[in-house]
């Protein structure tokens, strides 16, 4: 299995109440099963790289806000540490 790390910022614009907006963008996160970690100015995300292109294309198609900014980084290739292995020491 191919596993992806990502970390995705979902920022809606000109929204009556961003916040639930990214709430519902959590929660599409959280719909996906894979792991994931909600953060001040983003979530990281890590499964099955199918799976992760799979919620960067939902978020696009969603009606969670009419405009919005979608920023993905994608940690790609070789002998990458996981998530939880990056940030493990400052625990």
């Amino acid at each position: 299995m191919d596993l992806l790390s990502a970390n995705i910022q979902y920022i809606p614009l000109h929204a009556e109440d961003p916040m639930k907006a990214v709430d519902e963008a959590i929660a599409l996160i959280q719909s996906a099963g894979i792991s994931y970690e909600v953060g001040a100015f983003g979530t990281s995300v890590e499964g099955n790289a199918d799976v992760v292109k799979d919620l960067i294309h939902n978020l696009l198609k969603s009606a969670i806000s009419k405009e919005f900014l979608l920023n993905v980084q994608y940690h790609v290739g070789g002998d990458k540490l996981s998530n939880e292995e990056k940030v493990a020491k400052f625990r």
